[in-house]
C-alpha cells in the first residue's frame, strides 16, 4: 500500500479531459456571447499547470537574463561614447533609448506568455521556443501596448473608473493580435466588446486570481510556482471560452 507524502507539491493528471469550444469568427463569437463559472474555469485552468510550470518559469529566467545583458551593454556602450564626446546629455538620450528597447522588446514576450496558456487551455501542445515566436509582430503588438496603456491612463485620469474599466476590457487585445492577426486598435476594440459582456465576472475572476497569487507568494515566494502558470493559464480557458483558438495558433 502505497503512502500519500502530505508535504508533496500540489499534482494533477495530464490526461485531464480539456473542454474545447467551437472556433468562431471575431463577428460570431462576439455575437453568440458565452458564460462562464469562476470556480469552475480556475478548476479547470489547475488541472492544467502540471506540463506548463517548467516552460513558463524557464521562460521568464531566459527572458529576463536576455533583457538584463541588452540594458548592460547599451549602458557601457552609450556611456563610454558620452565620456569619449565629454557630453553628460548623450548618456541621458543613452538611458532612454535603452528603456524604450527593453520596454518594446517585453509586448512580443508577454503576448508569447499568454499564448501558451491559450494553447494549453485549447489542449494544443506547448514548447518553450513558442514564448519567443512572436517578435514578428514586434510592431503592432509595441502600438496595441502603449495604445491600452494610454487609454487606460486617461481613464484613470477621468475619476477613476473609466481607467478601471478598460484595464479589465483590453487583457485579450495581446493575443487577438497574434492568433486572430487583428489590427492594434482592432484587437482593442474586440477585446473591450467581448470583456464587456460579462466584465464584472471577469473583474471578479482575476480579483480570485490575484487574492491566490498574493498570498502563494508568502512562504517566501514558493507558491508562485504554481499560481503564477494558474493565472496565465486562467486567461487562457477565458480566452477559449469566449473565442475558441485556431487548430494551428502560432
Amino acid at each position: 500500500m502505497s503512502e500519500v507524502n502530505p508535504y508533496a507539491a500540489p499534482n494533477s493528471s495530464l490526461q485531464h479531459p480539456v473542454s474545447t469550444q467551437p472556433v468562431l469568427s471575431i463577428e460570431k463569437a462576439l455575437q453568440r456571447g458565452y458564460d462562464f463559472s469562476i470556480d469552475g474555469l480556475i478548476s479547470e485552468a489547475w488541472q492544467l499547470v502540471k506540463g506548463s510550470k517548467g516552460i513558463l518559469f524557464a521562460g521568464f529566467v531566459v527572458f529576463y537574463l536576455i533583457i538584463i545583458a541588452i540594458s548592460i551593454a547599451l549602458t557601457l556602450a552609450f556611456g563610454g561614447v558620452s565620456v569619449l564626446s565629454g557630453s553628460a546629455e548623450l548618456g541621458i538620450v543613452g538611458e532612454l533609448l535603452t528603456n524604450l528597447l527593453v520596454s518594446a522588446l517585453t509586448y512580443p514576450f508577454l503576448a508569447g506568455i499568454m499564448m501558451v496558456g491559450i494553447r494549453r487551455a485549447a489542449g494544443q501542445p506547448i514548447a518553450f521556443n513558442q514564448l519567443f515566436q512572436h517578435f514578428d509582430k514586434l510592431l503592432p503588438l509595441v502600438i496595441t501596448g502603449v495604445l491600452s496603456t494610454l487609454l487606460i491612463s486617461i481613464g484613470f485620469m477621468l475619476f477613476v473608473l473609466p481607467g478601471l474599466y478598460l484595464s479589465i476590457a483590453y487583457m485579450l487585445a495581446m493575443p487577438l493580435v497574434v492568433e486572430r492577426g487583428l489590427s492594434p486598435w482592432q484587437a482593442l476594440e474586440t477585446s473591450r466588446k467581448a470583456i464587456s459582456q460579462h466584465w464584472f465576472k471577469v473583474l471578479a475572476l482575476l480579483v480570485v486570481l490575484t487574492i491566490i497569487v498574493l498570498i502563494s507568494a508568502i512562504p517566501l515566494g514558493i507558491g508562485l510556482i504554481w499560481s503564477l502558470p494558474l493565472l496565465i493559464i486562467a486567461s487562457g480557458v477565458l480566452y477559449r471560452t469566449i473565442f475558441g483558438v485556431l487548430p494551428a495558433a502560432q
